[in-house]
């Protein structure tokens, strides 16, 4: 993380969350890295608001729509249909 970020963070009060030892959550790691490129890197959101309308989208899209190699190109939602 970067040293903007991180004043960010302070500024607005909050704790952030970081694994510096040990395995952490793998399947975490991995859907907020793809959050970060899909959706925020480089964009600045005007408020509070428009960044909690954007993530409520991306959840949409990234749960019932986008194509997920690890499940062999279904959405979760796909998927879930096919296994039950």
């Amino acid at each position: 993380m970067g040293a903007p970020f991180r004043a960010q963070v302070a500024q607005l009060a909050m704790l952030q969350s970081a694994n510096v030892r040990g395995p952490g959550d793998a399947h975490a790691e991995s859907f907020f890295h793809t959050l970060k490129a899909e959706l925020t890197r480089g964009v600045v959101f005007l408020s509070e608001r428009a960044l909690r309308t954007q993530l409520q989208r991306y959840m949409h899209y990234y749960n019932m729509i986008r194509l997920h190699l690890s499940l062999d190109y279904c959405s979760p939602l796909a998927f879930e249909r096919r296994v039950a």
